[in-house]
């Protein structure tokens, strides 16, 4: 690592990257301490950044921090990484008004995410949570609740991206229905061993229902109470996409009034000021947006991440 107060001799030969957030260091090796320059400062504020780093070649952030127009008006990086699928975040539009490359981990937590979803639907239908209450409280031979099997169940994947491909692969596993809808005709003709079919008949129709979107204009408020209304009452829906995908709102209705079975929520809309209405509810299953946070996938966003910032620079010498 080069002194700080070394980097106005070499700042004109090298490649300078802010890490501003929590990031895996494994991808790190890739880059040439002759080539780059890297400057760890993990939780800095946005403004520290503008004042301090402003300069700097590339910045390196997760999704929790927020990247808008004024933020980029009064910096000049290159590239802005982040350490996420998604990139909403971000203001994608203005960042190509102003020539800043956006990298992401796109490929990275699918895995992990995929894996995280089964086991919300595995925890929801086997009562783990309540089975782990009552061993605890002394009630090992109490077994009068709900419990079912994932074979013969319906699951209709809405997005079947890289992430609700995989969830598909993992349910034929266990002997599902596996309904699937995507607006992007590839997918479709990529999974040819699915069946597509129509977003309202797939609402009608399934007994779990998973969501795999990304969020942006379109996809805002996606799940609104016209298409809640059509999933029959005892649905599972699953949210491991981001939490203004949906309608929190009128979910939290259904689910007050057992017109929904049951939610397993991931994500949710004012990250990290969970709406606490949730709480009370005891048809709710809810983890911090973990889905596509493990060990291994923070080693690959990062390897991934940091081999596309090289090969960024590679490619414009």
């Amino acid at each position: 690592m080069i002194p700080e107060n070394a980097l106005p001799k070499i700042k004109s030969v090298m490649k300078k990257i802010l890490i501003a957030d929590d990031i895996d260091s494994a991808g790190l090796k890739q880059l040439s301490r002759k080539k780059f320059y890297i400057k760890r400062a993990i939780g800095i504020s946005n403004d520290e950044i503008r004042k301090k780093y402003g300069s700097y070649d590339v910045l390196v952030i997760r999704s929790i921090r927020k990247i808008d127009k004024e933020f980029l008006n009064s910096v000049s990086f290159k590239i802005i990484a982040t350490g996420s699928k998604g990139t909403d975040h971000i203001d994608i539009k203005y960042a190509k008004t102003k020539s800043i490359q956006i990298l992401n981990a796109d490929d990275s937590n699918n895995i992990s995410a995929a894996e995280h979803t089964l086991a919300l639907i595995l925890n929801i239908y086997k009562n783990i949570m309540l089975s782990d209450k009552l061993v605890r409280s002394g009630k090992f031979g109490y077994y009068n609740y709900k419990r079912s099997e994932l074979s013969g169940k319906s699951i209709g994947i809405v997005g079947f991206g890289k992430v609700g491909s995989y969830v598909g692969k993992l349910c034929k596993a266990f002997g599902m229905e596996i309904y699937a809808n995507d607006i992007d005709k590839k997918v479709r003709l990529q999974n040819p061993e699915f069946i597509f079919i129509g977003l309202k008949s797939l609402l009608r129709k399934c007994d779990i229902i998973t969501i795999h979107i990304p969020l942006n204009r379109r996809n805002e408020n996606f799940f609104s109470e016209e298409k809640l209304e059509i999933v029959k009452p005892r649905s599972v829906i699953i949210n491991t996409s981001r939490g203004n995908v949906i309608d929190e709102d009128y979910l939290y209705e259904l689910l007050k009034k057992k017109k929904i079975y049951f939610a397993g929520l991931d994500v949710m809309r004012n990250e990290p000021d969970a709406d606490r209405r949730f709480f009370e509810l005891d048809n709710v299953l809810l983890t911090n947006h973990i889905a596509g946070k493990t060990e291994e996938s923070r080693k690959r966003v990062s390897e991934n991440l940091f081999r596309s910032i090289k090969n960024y620079f590679s490619k414009a010498n």
